[in-house]
């Protein structure tokens, strides 16, 4: 059985809410969380973190499968500043070396979060290549699979991911599905007042579509964010709570020959989701969690 990993809205709660939202996840049948980027980002403020985090999960019967690297302006390998690109690169083999040492294999990274306008396209996917060829290495040596994320952002569509795919044939790089992404990329013409229309526009760009992005990927896909939206926006809602086919989508995902675990990328305080329905709707799609 593939394993189902939980994300959680950790920013929020203190350190003796946080080891109860543990428990609650454990008592609702959940056996693992993920190791998200703000767990990531908290560790580098508070290093006591590192070790407390995993007694925390540990004390609740939990363990860490699959993480989320920190995503941001000059964090993300595509980063073409000179001036920046030192650090980006340093903070990368920091999160990975992190994700090996919590046992976790596998690590979605954004491809571009924020767009460099005094660039091109070109100049930024030449950056990506420049970080995969000092990042990989390291992955490598690690074990940990760098798998990128299809975003309906410039640099970041399926084409873009399966280009790096295609030029680095590394058991450590992958991709990781986001099925609210995929629905919004499917359906960004039905929506050309929406946020992600309007987007580019500002660029100067027509909407750009995408079908069939599941089928397009799964050859590559090592872990993935499941959640649910309308198609207009990134929302993160719970499966079945906006219009992805979920009785086509799941079947399809499973046979994926690379797919390490599945994630649920439900935001559970950020959209009002409480976590014993969760733990039941990925129970019911995955066969137990």
């Amino acid at each position: 059985m593939v394993p189902v990993t939980f994300l959680y809205d950790w920013e929020y709660p203190s350190d003796r809410d946080r080891q109860t939202v543990m428990y609650e996840f454990a008592a609702n049948g959940a056996k693992h969380l993920v190791l998200s980027d703000t767990l990531l980002k908290m560790i580098g403020r508070n290093p006591r973190l590192y070790r407390e985090l995993r007694e925390e999960a540990a004390r609740a019967g939990l363990d860490f499968v699959d993480a989320h690297a920190p995503f941001a302006h000059d964090v993300d390998p595509c980063c073409p500043d000179p001036a920046v690109r030192p650090f980006m690169l340093a903070h990368l083999k920091w999160v990975l070396r992190i994700v090996h040492d919590f046992g976790v294999n596998s690590c979605c990274v954004h491809i571009c979060s924020t767009y460099y306008r005094d660039y091109t396209e070109a100049q930024h996917r030449e950056a990506v290549c420049r970080t995969l060829d000092e990042v990989l290495p390291l992955a490598e040596e690690l074990k940990v699979t760098i798998c990128l994320e299809n975003i309906p952002r410039l640099c970041n569509f399926v084409d873009d991911v399966l280009f790096y795919m295609n030029k680095y044939p590394s058991p450590c790089l992958g991709a990781c599905f986001d099925s609210g992404h995929a629905n919004i990329i499917e359906k960004v013409k039905d929506f050309p007042a929406g946020p992600y229309a309007v987007y580019y526009r500002d660029l100067g760009l027509p909407s750009p579509w995408e079908p069939d992005v599941l089928e397009r990927m799964l050859p590559y896909i090592v872990n993935c964010h499941l959640h649910d939206n309308s198609g207009e926006r990134d929302q993160h809602l719970l499966p079945g709570k906006g219009n992805i086919d979920w009785g086509k989508l799941v079947p399809k995902l499973l046979t994926a020959p690379r797919l390490k675990c599945v994630q649920s990328e439900v935001i559970p305080l950020a959209v009002q989701q409480p976590i014993r329905p969760l733990c039941e709707k990925f129970a019911e799609l995955f066969g137990g969690i």
